[in-house]
């Protein structure tokens, strides 16, 4: 597809939509649209898929519930929680299904309350799609074997129903629901002497309800900004959605190969724990007051160190902490609207990423400074110790950057100020437990590191990308957030001016940068939203800050989730959806102009 005419492409994208409804239940997920289930990977976020319609409209198999014939549909997720109700309407009859994923399950409950006969046509195909199932009608409902291997999926159904084949079924008016689990050995499943055992549904659904609403009501209190307040809670369910449960990894989307450009090639695989991701949605969390979950997310973290080499191995790992799978095509797809390819696994697996250390050691930092937890530092000093310690050895090495550009390696700027982060934020929580002798070695580096800075990353008054060149990157925006420079600083704000130019697509939307290996960007990417807002509330320019954050709320969906990128000329997402960070970066700009707000309120009323 990368030979088409441009007009072709932007065809393509103008009917393109991915305004789907995630379902997680931090074991795996699910996006559902219009009735119909079209990704679910099992039994865990990054296992191979049984519906993949999402990624092929013709071979990736779906789970449909919806009346045979309706004109008006509504979507909403009850509460903040990931459980979706949709309502269908046919004259003044209607039919009401509720959707979710059980808790610790590989399964999604479909519950219906109906006035119209509803039409269900399931088809599971194993692996992506590739292999069809063996099926077999029971008692109850409907048994899809993988040929190939003992695993399968069950589907109980309860209520008043006909079975027409093994793809289909027909409710008839009531109440009932739909139960279907995936087994990676069915002599275990649902219609099993084991069976009893799972969730019954009912019970679950409440037990859920309640575990969203408990969690939730532990979140930051925003008061001032009632305007976002939907977008704010949404954006924590999805972080939460994205936390893999038996881990505390969180990954940095639910999905693979759903492209940032209609019918190109940019589609990669995001199910894996990032450590520059992961740490970005961990510092949402403490702030939002998550604690408990955030601590989780940094024990993952800190799990995957190796004290004895590199940091960080990898720049990212699967949900258990597992080196990352190689990066595959899967050819037989078409990809979504044609995108090719499709791919699982990851390449960057390969990158020596340098910034990826100052991540994570900020988010420790602000833990620290949120929980003055001494005993959890201390207990961990030693990961502290081996950041410090490789990244004192090697911060003058060339490396990749937070934009993974492919076969490229230099000495980016935002690279060297993460590493300039990870010596600043070790140095001083050393000096907080004590360790004199390691606080001042690493600050002295850390000042080093920011000379080196100063010295070859400014061109003619500007930050820019990399030394040696002269063009920008929004990752620049990020030198105040983490206090490396003043926002007030010079050479920021022509920084700033520089970025507001030349990489801005229209009010509100930026790109990352203006091209990489594989050509021109062409889509705004959703996270230097937040990052600008943040810089603006930095400079006291609050209603611009405002006006950012209700752009990027207006280019959410209708359910208030968010992409990776955005289409400019619809708001609808692109890239890999939902995606960790700008639901991250929402947060963090909500709660910051909650406080300024409230500052200047205690200053007004001195």
């Amino acid at each position: 597809m990368k030979n088409f005419p441009l007009i072709f492409i932007k065809f393509l994208e103008y009917y393109a939509s991915v305004n789907y409804a995630f379902l997680s239940n931090g074991i795996t997920s699910a996006l559902e649209s219009q009735g119909s289930i079209d990704w679910f990977p099992v039994p865990r976020f990054d296992s191979q898929s049984i519906f993949t319609k999402i990624l092929d409209s013709e071979k990736g198999g779906y789970f449909s519930v919806k009346p045979i014939e309706y004109d008006k549909i509504q979507e909403e997720y009850i509460g903040y929680s990931l459980i979706l109700k949709t309502t269908f309407k046919k004259n003044d009859l209607k039919s009401m299904v509720i959707d979710f994923l059980p808790i610790s399950l590989p399964a999604i409950i479909r519950l219906y309350d109906t006035e119209l006969p509803l039409e269900v046509n399931i088809l599971p195909v194993f692996n992506y799609g590739l292999i069809n199932a063996g099926t077999e009608i029971v008692k109850d409902g409907v048994i899809y074997r993988n040929p190939l291997s003992k695993e399968g999926i069950e589907l109980l159904v309860y209520g008043n129903y006909e079975i027409i084949s093994p793809y289909k079924l027909i409710i008839k008016p009531g109440k009932g629901y739909l139960y279907l689990l995936y087994s990676k050995d069915l002599r275990y499943g649902l219609f099993s002497q084991k069976g009893f055992v799972y969730s019954r549904p009912y019970e679950a659904f409440s037990k859920l309800i309640a575990l969203s609403e408990k969690e939730l009501s532990r979140a930051k209190r925003i008061r001032k900004m009632e305007r976002f307040k939907d977008i704010y809670y949404r954006s924590i369910s999805v972080l939460l959605g994205l936390l893999y449960r038996p881990s505390g990894g969180i990954i940095a989307s639910p999905t693979t190969s759903l492209p940032e450009i209609i019918g190109m090639e940019r589609n990669w695989d995001y199910r894996y724990v990032w450590i520059r991701d992961a740490s970005y949605a961990t510092e949402a969390l403490i702030k939002a007051n998550l604690l408990t979950q955030a601590r989780r997310s940094l024990d993952f973290i800190i799990s995957v160190i190796d004290p004895s080499s590199k940091s960080f191995d990898h720049p990212f790992y699967t949900i258990d902490g597992t080196p990352p799978p190689a990066e595959e095509n899967l050819d037989w797809l078409s990809g979504f609207k044609n995108s090719k390819p499709v791919r699982v696994g990851n390449a960057a697996y390969l990158q020596i990423q340098m910034d990826i250390e100052g991540a994570f050691m900020h988010t420790l930092h602000e833990y620290y400074k949120e929980t003055q937890d001494d005993e959890y530092i201390d207990s961990n000093y030693w990961a502290i110790e081996a950041i410090a310690t490789w990244v004192k050895s090697y911060w003058r090495e060339p490396s990749t950057d937070i934009w993974e550009e492919r076969g490229v390696t230099r000495h980016y700027v935002h690279t060297k100020v993460m590493s300039w982060v990870a010596l600043d934020r070790a140095y001083k929580l050393a000096e907080a437990l004590g360790y004199k002798k390691e606080a001042e070695e690493w600050k002295s580096v850390a000042n080093e590191i920011k000379e080196d800075i100063m010295t070859h990353g400014i061109v003619e008054g500007s930050f820019v990308r990399y030394y040696g060149g002269d063009e920008i990157d929004s990752a620049l925006l990020t030198l105040p957030l983490y206090d490396f420079v003043d926002a007030n600083d010079k050479i920021f704000l022509n920084t700033l001016k520089r970025i507001e130019s030349e990489l801005k697509i229209e009010d509100g939307l930026y790109l990352r940068y203006k091209k990489d290996f594989l050509g021109s960007v062409v889509h705004p990417f959703a996270l230097v939203t937040p990052w600008m807002a943040r810089v603006y509330i930095r400079l006291n320019k609050v209603e611009d800050a405002i006006r950012l954050l209700e752009k990027l709320d207006k280019c959410s969906n209708s359910l208030k989730l968010l992409g990776e990128h955005i289409d400019q000329k619809n708001c609808e997402a692109r890239g890999n959806f939902p995606h960790s960070f700008p639901h991250a970066g929402i947060i963090l700009s909500i709660i910051e102009l909650e406080e300024k707000l409230n500052a200047e309120n205690i200053t007004t009323n001195k």
